[in-house]
């Protein structure tokens, strides 16, 4: 095997060499994205290319052929069909919720059976007795690789934001895997980490090209079974401390569904609402002279990756220590809930003073 510099090196590179040409061919892919300018969960104006997950796919496919192992080469493999229905919608129009939500599971099943994996703990006794029959630990597994898929597409609304979370996660992933020896893993972890930064480069904070759904349901489906195959492979490491790591995409997702049902919202149907948009606008409204949305984005962004870090590093702290990492998904979910109402509340009032 290459020495690992070199591979992450090429990694970069064919990651931004993709980058470039799509960028070259702007007006193309962006003609194909000019439907999802007027979305309601969109915070740009212009049509600009989203097929980000493009060069992505093509920076994490040229490290697991270098790299040369198998678990990496097999989980991208399941990955396919996710990826595929992705990119079609990234160049046309959106698909079926039940159309993504049945491909999402169909690429979790294959990772079940490629992978012979599948979660039978969470940390509970009674639950974890339960998933130890077969059929209620796949369906289990299912649910949670779906769930993973599209909580990783809702969050990427702000330049940038996907990045950090996505290598927020990675990350702290990786230092998992070194921790407890696993060379794959953390191969597989630094990868990723690395074609994104590369993609960071082009979409923050400018937003010149977008990640898009392919390359977000792809990244949300590797980082679930990043997590399920560490949890399966070290039975030190707490399911709560993984929760902990993944916590701002899973509660940012379960905080909007339990926000669209409680006012009678279809939770399929994507709003304008979610932590960073809030925290954009307060940014915008509390501009001493007028900012606009092509500013408001990135700044709103960068203010997010705090939050969305802090739980990543409390999770590699306590990945053994299951009580303190009940204990801080406890106290960082309140405190979430808290800064979302301030937000609104302050937003508001800026809002009527100046009004």
């Amino acid at each position: 095997m290459l020495p690992v510099v070199v591979i992450l090196s090429l990694v970069l590179l064919s990651t931004l060499f993709v980058l470039i040409m799509i960028k070259a061919k702007h007006k193309t892919f962006a003609r194909y994205s000019s439907c999802h300018v007027k979305a309601k969960q969109s915070s740009h104006s212009k049509p600009t290319p989203r097929v980000g997950g493009l060069a992505i796919a093509t920076g994490i496919l040229s490290g697991a052929l270098l790299a040369g192992h198998d678990t990496f080469s097999l989980l991208l493999w399941t990955t396919l069909p996710i990826f595929v229905i992705g990119l079609l919608e990234d160049l046309g129009p959106d698909t079926a919720p039940t159309v993504r939500l049945s491909v999402a599971a169909l690429s979790a099943i294959l990772a079940i059976l490629v992978l012979n994996t599948f979660v039978d703990r969470v940390g509970v006794q009674v639950i974890d007795s339960i998933l130890s029959i077969t059929v209620f630990g796949v369906a289990f597994t299912i649910f949670a690789s779906t769930g993973m898929t599209h909580a990783m597409n809702l969050i990427d609304g702000l330049h940038g934001l996907s990045s950090a979370v996505v290598i927020s996660i990675m990350a702290s992933f990786g230092l998992v895997a070194y921790t407890f020896g696993h060379e794959d893993l953390l191969m597989l972890n630094s990868v990723v980490c690395v074609a994104f930064l590369g993609f960071l480069l082009l979409n923050f904070p400018h937003g010149k090209i977008f990640l898009g759904d392919a390359g977000a349901y792809s990244i949300g489906h590797i980082i679930a079974w990043n997590a399920i195959i560490l949890a399966e492979r070290e039975p030190d490491i707490s399911p709560w401390a993984i929760l902990l790591i993944l916590l701002w995409p899973v509660f940012d997702t379960l905080f909007a569904i339990i926000r669209r049902f409680s006012t009678g919202e279809s939770i399929s149907k994507p709003d304008r609402l979610h932590f960073h948009h809030m925290l954009m606008r307060l940014i915008r409204v509390s501009a001493p002279t007028k900012i606009t949305t092509k500013k408001s984005n990135p700044i709103g962004s960068l203010a997010t990756w705090p939050f969305l870090m802090t739980p990543c590093i409390l999770g590699c702290v306590f990945i053994d220590n299951p009580k303190y990492a009940l204990l801080s998904i406890g106290l960082l979910c309140t405190f979430y809930i808290i800064t979302y109402r301030l937000l609104i509340d302050r937003a508001l009032r800026i809002r009527r003073l100046f009004n």
